[in-house]
């Protein structure tokens, strides 16, 4: 499989990478991303090798950890072998080291760490350019076969001219004959039946037309109540009773009752009632605290899980999608994405219940403060969520922070 776009890349970068592609993917453009299109069984190097060639722009990720890849180094070099047009995207604020700066000399990168929305657009503009630009033998045959010779155009131009000639003609002789056959109409527009009020007659005078006056709509107004004058304000309403004000809000009130018993059916009731609710957040995080301290009981969901967290795109920030798998064993769920402790890695732990409910705690360490929504590379981010399982499937959501959401599917 190639594309005109191959896009180069640390693989401590992968979470980035992957972003910039899905974007430009969305926008139409079709691109190699080597995490997803090398073929399981298919020797890497050789993959790359081929895909790059194929290619006509290639796309250099670059980060601090990329200015340091000698794999890049090495995609640069084919690049510069088979003509291939390097654009570089630079997604931290790095400098370019010699080996860099010598290829960065000629070249003008983009900068994707400052306004995402409106640099992914710049990034977009600028392939599209570089992907209509036509190699030079292929530009000198498609003249050559396309453009008619001078004859052909001459006579195609005379004919042309007599064709128009023709049917102007043709046109002045219809609408001459159209003139001449139509009656003529002695009645005025105002003396239309449809447009004229009669007065009737008198014994002394015999019926005229009546001017038409022309009255413009407008909307009508509210219509007022008939014990208010037009002129005056409405009236005030009346305080409510006091009976009425003293009342408890019922938001306030379920929320009472709900941490008076302090269980998860408490909690789940009044989820279920004020689904959007001013304590919404709070009942979750109790529902997730009493799950992940009670015993897992849903060992019959046991085995493994492909797990894919998504993340939609929050301003200027771009919304991601991280995919690894998880196993529950004894009803207990454990996932992790990529090296524990080191940045773009997700670790992921939780229970199941016999009934599906599952809570979760997990934490992120940041990858690029792109996707992060500003925080920086290294940083970690902890957070809970709540998710149902059914058979084979099931989804669940993020409590805290971005609304992110889980999916996932038995294997």
């Amino acid at each position: 499989m190639s594309a005109p776009i191959f896009i180069s890349y640390s693989s401590k970068d992968q979470e980035i990478a992957e972003t910039i592609c899905q974007a430009l993917e969305a926008r139409g453009f079709n691109c190699w991303i080597s995490c997803r299109d090398v073929r399981p069984g298919e020797n890497f190097q050789e993959a790359i090798v081929h895909a790059l060639r194929s290619a006509q722009v290639m796309l250099l990720v670059f980060t601090s950890n990329a200015n340091n890849s000698e794999e890049i180094k090495k995609e640069l070099v084919l690049a510069g072998r088979n003509r291939v047009t390097v654009v570089p995207v630079r997604v931290e604020d790095v400098v370019p080291n010699d080996a860099f700066s010598y290829e960065f000399a000629t070249r003008q990168w983009i900068d994707l760490f400052k306004d995402w929305e409106r640099e992914i657009e710049q990034l977009a503009a600028q392939l599209g350019h570089v992907l209509q630009a036509v190699k030079p033998s292929e530009g000198v045959a498609t003249t050559a076969t396309s453009l008619p010779s001078r004859r052909a155009v001459k006579r195609s131009s005379s004919n042309q001219l007599v064709i128009v000639g023709a049917t102007l003609i043709a046109a002045v002789l219809v609408a001459g004959a159209v003139v001449y056959l139509k009656p003529w109409d002695t009645t005025s527009p105002a003396a239309a039946p449809s447009a004229m009020v009669t007065q009737a007659p008198t014994a002394s005078s015999p019926p005229e037309p009546r001017p038409v006056a022309i009255v413009q709509h407008t909307a009508p107004s509210a219509v007022t109540p008939p014990t208010q004058a037009v002129d005056q304000p409405p009236a005030t309403p009346s305080a409510p009773p006091a009976a009425l004000a003293s009342l408890p809000n019922p938001d306030e009130a379920a929320w009472q009752k709900a941490t008076s018993a302090g269980t998860r059916a408490a909690f789940a009731g009044y989820l279920n009632d004020f689904s959007a609710g001013i304590h919404e957040q709070e009942a979750e995080l109790r529902v997730a605290d009493l799950i992940l301290g009670a015993s897992a009981t849903g060992n019959s969901f046991d085995g493994t899980w492909q797990t894919t967290w998504t993340c939609p795109n929050v301003g200027q920030y771009p919304g991601y999608s991280y995919r690894f798998n998880g196993k529950i064993k004894d009803g207990a769920y454990h996932g992790l994405k990529g090296v524990k402790g080191e940045p773009s890695s997700m670790v992921l732990d939780g229970k199941v219940e016999s009934d599906g409910t599952a809570a979760f705690f997990g934490e992120i360490i940041v990858g690029s403060s792109i996707v992060a929504l500003g925080a920086a590379r290294g940083t970690p981010s902890d957070y809970h969520a709540l998710a149902k399982f059914a058979h084979t499937s099931g989804t669940g959501k993020r409590i805290e922070g971005r609304h992110c959401n889980l999916a996932f599917a038995k294997q």
